[in-house]
């Protein structure tokens, strides 16, 4: 179940902040306030992704 909430927050935060990119009327400032959402993501799904590998899925 872990796996599958990490998955689908990073699913959503990639979403958004393409969305914004895509604008591209958002502020740096603005940009980098999602700078640690981005990386908490990104930090999960490459766990989920380790477990996976160690698992010989």
């Amino acid at each position: 179940m872990a796996d599958v909430t990490a998955l689908e927050t990073a699913t959503v935060i990639t979403a958004l902040v393409g969305e914004i990119l895509a604008a591209g009327k958002a502020s740096d400032a603005e940009l980098s306030a999602f700078v640690p959402a981005l990386h908490a993501a990104l930090a999960e799904v490459t766990e989920v992704a380790a477990r996976l590998l160690d698992n010989g899925a």
